[in-house]
């Protein structure tokens, strides 16, 4: 019982994170993208595809309100999260890494991207959430 109230607590730091920073920057880059690239020292970009991300980046903060109210039910929503994030890792940023280097604004992104990859790692029970269902 004790593990179970600890793997929701856990679950819901990472569910609070994720409406934060998640949910709060993509709402800054949908009411304002301009001050946000320019807070993030951001080059500037299409607004269609900023906005894409912006989007969403918003839908995974108020997503993840719902992971507030049953932590484990809503899972899937950090499990995308981090396969998103590893996929970027790892198709985007190291690959252009060494093309050509890293930008500030990039390591920025980066280190949000790694406190949350080992945060979904440490809370998602992967044993437990793929493990066979009892019939």
């Amino acid at each position: 019982m004790l593990d179970n109230i600890d793997l929701k607590l856990k679950l819901k730091i990472m569910y609070i994170l994720t409406i934060v920073l998640a949910g709060g920057i993509g709402l800054m880059m949908l009411i304002s993208p301009s001050f946000t690239m320019a807070l993030f020292s951001q080059p500037a970009q299409d607004l269609y595809i900023y906005g894409v991300a912006a989007a969403i980046w918003t839908a995974f903060g108020l997503l993840a309100i719902l992971g507030l109210r049953d932590p484990i039910k809503y899972i899937p929503i950090l499990l995308f999260q981090l396969i998103y994030k590893l996929i970027w890792v790892f198709a985007v940023f190291l690959p252009n890494v060494i093309v050509g280097g890293v930008r500030f604004d990039t390591i920025t992104s980066l280190l949000v991207f790694i406190l949350f990859i080992v945060g979904d790692f440490l809370t998602i029970p992967f044993k437990d959430f793929f493990g066979k269902k009892p019939d």
